[in-house]
This record gives structure tokens, C-alpha cells and sequence, in this order.
């Protein structure tokens, strides 16, 4: 079973307490593409685009999307 959006919005708040959002970017997008789309998991491979997907929000900075996906 994937990764549902309550967790990964928890894995992602949690990369973000130990690296900035720039390499956090690049380290989800590397495994998604490196990891997730090599894989015949799909559950694996839907996980790493979810997560991926949370610092990829377009027309908003890094700091906005960490605002946007903070759970109260």
C-alpha cells in the first residue's frame, strides 16, 4: 500500500527539520526518478512521487509550500 498524504506530509515535515528545502527538493526528485520510476513497486514508486510532489507545488517558494502542507 502507497504512502497516504497524512504521512507523507509527516515524512516531509520531518526532512525539513534536518536539511533546507533546496536539497530536500533535490534529494525527493532524485529518489523519485532514480528510485521510485526504476522500480516495479508501485508502491514504492507512488510514495517517492507523493513526497516528491510536496516541494514540487509550482507558482509557490519553498518556504510558502513547508506553510501550506504544516498540519496545525
Amino acid at each position: 500500500m502507497p504512502t497516504n498524504q497524512k504521512e507523507a506530509k509527516k515524512i516531509y515535515q520531518i526532512i525539513n527539520e534536518y536539511i533546507g528545502p533546496k536539497i530536500a527538493k533535490e534529494l525527493t526528485s532524485r529518489l523519485s526518478l532514480e528510485v521510485g520510476k526504476e522500480s516495479d513497486n508501485e508502491s514504492l514508486r507512488v510514495s517517492l512521487e507523493m513526497l516528491s510532489s510536496l516541494y514540487n507545488i509550482p507558482s509557490l517558494g519553498t518556504r510558502d509550500c513547508a506553510a501550506l502542507h504544516h498540519d496545525d
